[in-house]
This record gives structure tokens, sequence and C-alpha cells, in this order.
């Protein structure tokens, strides 16, 4: 029952119903705070490897205690706090039923007592229900339906084809963030003035991605396309337009650290802190990058280049329906890697397999750095940013990767291996 690889296993099976349900980065990004978080927090309370969040995270707290310690197996009861705040957050009922009802299974084929069994279930729920109740004051209701104003001005950004959908959470910046003080605690650089002169910066910052494009080796597609991510891409041929599903950018990264939590030998414990750091990382990079996104309200690659230097460009992947500046993807890869990096150290080879149910085959890393570039590259390539963008997407998630594990993770008992 305290085989790790259960709670990767677990974590797969919420990451593909999040596919599933087809959410969008940001809300995806909020499923696995919180049901990451949840498990924390029923871990920490057990006492012995790390202390609770509660003053650390904002709002964070009475999180309960087990009236019996010794009742309980906490390992047990995290998965299930895990998995109810993940079945609570997401709409296939039925599919989380039977993952939950098979981890309990499980749980009952051990020489658990039916008493520690059911202290477990209860205690993990009690969790959970305190983990709910605080995510609901973190204004995600209030943001649910809101729409962007599109202005038309020039430099501004407008909907993108083939599907010339609305923009995507636009009031994502609005919510309450995690380990951040504020949504724009980290300052960025600005773009360059928007201009249509050939001579200008903006115009050789696009004209740099139409030469880019157009001269892709396959190596470059294949990166572009691995990193791709776009949990809702249209299709069209001929007069029919169809959606496929995948991964969204934070899924990725959940396969990436159950690969990781493997390659190390992670036990329980710190295969829960491999993926709450990362997640709470993410979630807090997608609410500043969306701050950005919309006060700069910036325009894609594609529409300035279409507009400006080629009516008939193409990017070579699709443009997400949101402003451009600066790189969501960048932002929260680079989070991520830097907390990892703060756990293991840099230098570290792992085979990212997460991309074989679309059809694409493994890329190979030696560094948690050389992945997280290759991520912020792949947008460069793709055409749908240009290079500052996840230039500075890279450095504001780094920041934010490192004052998660600075501010947060310092409560863990059993000190990771820092570089």
């Amino acid at each position: 029952m305290h085989d790790p690889d259960l709670y990767c296993k677990t974590m797969h099976e919420l990451n593909y119903v999040i596919i599933y349900d087809i959410f969008n980065p940001p809300v995806a990004s909020r499923v696995f705070a919180y049901s990451n978080l949840a498990a924390y927090e029923t871990l920490s309370k057990e006492g012995k490897h790390y202390a609770s969040l509660e003053g650390k995270i904002k709002d964070l707290k009475n999180i309960p205690s087990p009236a019996k310690p010794e009742q309980v197996d906490f390992p047990f009861a995290s998965i299930i706090a895990m998995t109810k705040v993940g079945k609570t957050f997401t709409f296939s009922e039925a599919r989380m039923d039977a993952l939950i009802d098979s981890i309990k299974t499980l749980a009952k084929n051990t020489n658990m007592t039916t008493e520690m069994f059911d202290s477990s279930v209860s205690y993990g729920n009690r969790v959970a229900d305190s983990i709910l109740a605080w995510s609901k004051k973190d204004n995600y209701g209030k943001t649910r339906g809101s729409k962007f104003t599109v202005t038309g001005l020039d430099g501004h950004w407008s909907p993108t084809p083939p599907g010339y959908f609305d923009a995507v959470e636009p009031k994502w910046q609005t919510i309450r963030t995690l380990a951040l003080d504020s949504a724009n605690v980290f300052s960025i650089n600005p773009p360059p003035t928007f201009s249509k002169d050939s001579t200008s910066e903006f115009y050789k910052m696009a004209k740099q991605v139409y030469d880019t494009v157009n001269a892709l080796s396959d190596a470059q597609k294949w990166q572009a396309n691995f990193w791709d991510c776009n949990g809702f891409k249209m299709h069209q041929e001929g007069h029919v337009m169809f959606a496929t599903k995948a991964m969204t950018p934070p899924g990725h990264w959940m396969e990436i650290i159950g690969t990781i939590s493997k390659n190390e030998h992670a036990d329980w414990y710190q295969t829960v802190f491999n993926y709450t750091g990362p997640s709470i990382a993410m979630f807090d990079g997608f609410i500043a990058c969306w701050y950005y996104k919309y006060y700069y309200d910036m325009i894609r690659p594609e529409t300035y280049i279409n507009l400006y230097i080629d009516p008939n460009w193409k990017p070579f992947l699709q443009t997400p329906p949101f402003p451009e500046y600066i790189s969501g993807h960048s932002v929260i890869s680079s989070a991520a890697a830097q907390f990892l990096k703060r756990v293991y150290g840099d230098k570290m080879s792992f085979i990212d397999s997460s991309e074989r149910d679309w059809g694409i085959k493994d890329r190979t890393f030696t560094s948690l750095s050389q992945c997280s570039w290759d991520v912020s590259l792949s947008r460069f390539y793709g055409g749908i940013h240009y290079y500052k963008a996840i230039v500075e997407g890279r450095n504001e998630g780094t920041k934010i990767g490192d004052l998660v594990m600075d501010k947060l993770m310092a409560s863990k008992k059993e000190v990771a291996k820092t570089n």
C-alpha cells in the first residue's frame, strides 16, 4: 500500500481524466495543485516528514488532525484525500469513483485492519473536505463565464484561426495565489513598442519567427510537436472541422515528475513532495503569466505576420486562444524544473515517454535545465511565440520555482538534497 508507484499511477489517471474532460491549462493546474496539497497536508499531520503549510500557503488554516494518529495509515489516507479533491474538481465522476474503489480494494487486500482502513478513509476525507472548503474562496467561481473584449487596436490581441475562439480565462490573474504575495510580485521586461515599420524592433521580432518557422528542420518539428500540449486542437478538412484532445502543459509535467520520482527511487513521502511543489509553482505561474498576458494584450505572431509580412503564412503549431506575452508553457515549465532542480540538482538523465499515446517518439534529457529550455524553444519553433516572450517566461518561472522552495518547502523535515 505504501508503494510510491501507486501515487504516480493515480496521478497519471487523474491527468487522463483532465484530458478527457477537456480542461484548459490554468484550470488543470488548479486541479493538480489542490489535489496534491490535500495529500501533502494529510501526510504532514503524521508529524514525521514535513510540517503543515498552514501559514505559508495563502489563507490555508485549520487542517484537521486525526483523533487517533496510531489508527491512521497516512499514505493511504493521503491518496484518499488527493482523489476526493480530484473527483470534486473534475466531471468524470464514474471514472474517478472506479479509481477510488480500486485503491480501497488494494488497501483491503493488505494486512490493514478494518479499524485502520475506516479511520484512514475517514481522515483522508476530512482533510479533503477542509481543502475543498478553502478552495471555494479562491475567486474561481466568480471568474466563470468571464469574457474578454477585443479592442481592435493595432498591436493588440485578436482571435486566431482556425477556431477564432474567445480569449481563454481573461480573469485568471484574479485567482488567489498560493505562494506568491500577488500575481505581479515578479516584474518582467516589457515587450518592444508595437510598430509596423520594417526597421523596428517589433517587426524584426516577428520576422525572426517567420524566418525560423519557414526553415524548420525535422528535429525542430519533432520538438515543437512534443511540447504542443494543446488540449483542444481544431482540425479542418475541407468543410469539416473537428477537435482532438491532448495533455495540458501542467499535465505533461505531472508525467515527468512521475518518471523522475521513479528514477530517483523516491519513497511515498518524497514522491508526494515532488508533485506538490511543482503543482503549487505551476498554479501560481499561470496566475502570474495571465496577469502579464492580459496587461499587455499583445498581438500573436500569426496575426502580425499575416497583416504585415505574409497574408498566407501559418505557424507550425496552432496558436492558443489568448494574448501572447509572455509564454505560459515557458513560465510553468521553468517553475516546475527549478523546483525539481532544488530537490535533486540539475544534472539527471531521464526519458520523457509521455507523448507515446499521441504517436510522438520519446525525448531524452541530461538535465532539467535542458528539458525546460527544450519546452521554451518549442514555442518559438511552433511559431506561436516571439523569442523574447519565451526568455521572459523562463525568467519569471525560475523565480517562482525558487520562491516555492524557499518560502514553502522549508517545512520539509527530511531535508532534500539541494544544489
